[in-house]
């Protein structure tokens, strides 16, 4: 095992740890890949995710279910596959032909692929039901619940072509190496000079967490997205979504520590210039939940509506704003919510401690 400040490596297989939601903050407890690794691979040691190398077999198979990319395999950069897939002669998916284990991709990638090819994509997942890695099933429900809530998106963009499943096994030819020599990393030339001006904006802005950045995923979904949100009838959908967030805060709840700005390993919420309100942007929101965990008024919560057009072009919405006053006992500035100009901290010690302000007259 490596140090959990840096890169563990088992052959073509890496694991940022710097990366991974659940060791940057404590109370996080993300599980997915520990869940979806056939080779048990992934353990928690103190509390903090790790990679025991001796025992991962680079399947790839957990790659596409990370939310921030803290995964990855050398051989194949399925963003830039993503990408590069409307140029492609091969159209089908095969973990036999073109790709490694199809758990490779997410919603992100599927979705990519579809929006700019303008065509089906073909997945076959006739291997998935013999397959060493599929144990208990478990690594193919988890790539077919990925294909699902792709077309679900798809559906909801308004795009008539689909991820489709090739589910019967029929004769194939003999399996390519998995990992082919020469296969080069294709992020940095096939990703469009918008892309990749977005990406480094987006890592070298002023994020708290070492390493943590926007997945570059999201990024190329929403540069897709841009094309396609001029001609949709409807962008607005109310309900949850399992890849877009919203999020609203109580007014009289919320204690503007700032809290939530600090710890959003994206900048998802971010303060105001004046430092007395919080910006949310759906665009940039992961759904990792530390936010509404840290709050300690527990004045954030989810919202069941998001919107197309804020999401493509990260459009920020104001979610609350407060005039800062002066409390009367302690005479330090408080965000004022109405009523007797004393903070929180005056108030609620004055009631606790009532008797003791009492005077001897009133006795």
């Amino acid at each position: 095992m490596g140090n959990m400040n840096f890169i563990q490596k088992s052959n073509l297989f890496s694991f940022t740890a710097t990366r991974c939601l659940r060791n940057e903050y404590f109370h996080n407890d993300c599980h997915i890949c520990i869940d979806l690794c056939p080779k048990g691979a992934f353990h928690i040691v103190r509390n903090k995710l790790t990679l025991f190398e001796n025992e991962c077999v680079g399947c790839a198979g957990c790659i596409g279910s990370c939310p921030t990319e803290a995964l990855e395999i050398e051989s194949f950069d399925p963003n830039g596959f993503a990408v590069s897939y409307q140029d492609q002669k091969e159209t089908t998916l095969s973990c036999k032909v073109s790709t490694p284990c199809l758990g490779v991709f997410d919603v992100e990638h599927y979705a990519v692929m579809a929006l700019r090819s303008n065509r089906s994509v073909q997945c076959d997942l006739s291997h998935c039901e013999g397959c060493v890695l599929n144990q208990n099933g478990v690594l193919g429900e988890s790539i077919r619940s990925t294909i699902e809530e792709t077309n679900v998106l798809l559906e909801q963009i308004g795009v008539e072509h689909r991820i489709d499943t090739i589910e019967v096994k029929e004769e194939q030819s003999e399996r390519r190496a998995l990992f082919r020599k020469g296969i080069e990393k294709v992020k940095t030339s096939i990703v469009n000079t918008n892309e990749s001006q977005a990406h480094i904006a987006m890592t070298t802005a002023h994020h708290k967490l070492p390493d943590m950045k926007m997945p570059l995923k999201r990024i190329l979904l929403k540069n897709s997205l841009k094309e396609r949100v001029g001609d949709m009838e409807k962008t607005t959908f109310e309900g949850s979504s399992s890849l877009f967030f919203n999020k609203q805060i109580d007014f009289q709840s919320c204690t503007n520590c700032g809290e939530c700005t600090q710890f959003c390993p994206t900048d998802a919420l971010f303060p105001t210039s004046d430092k007395q309100g919080i910006f949310f942007s759906q665009g940039k929101c992961i759904g990792c939940g530390i936010c509404e965990d840290i709050c300690k008024p527990k004045a954030i919560s989810g919202k069941n509506e998001f919107d197309f057009v804020s999401i493509a072009f990260e459009r920020a919405e104001q979610l609350v704003h407060y005039d800062m006053v002066m409390c009367h006992e302690c005479r330090c500035p408080f965000p004022y919510k109405g009523g007797d100009p004393i903070c929180d901290r005056c108030d609620s010690y004055t009631k606790q401690f009532k008797n003791m302000f009492t005077m001897a007259k009133d006795l």
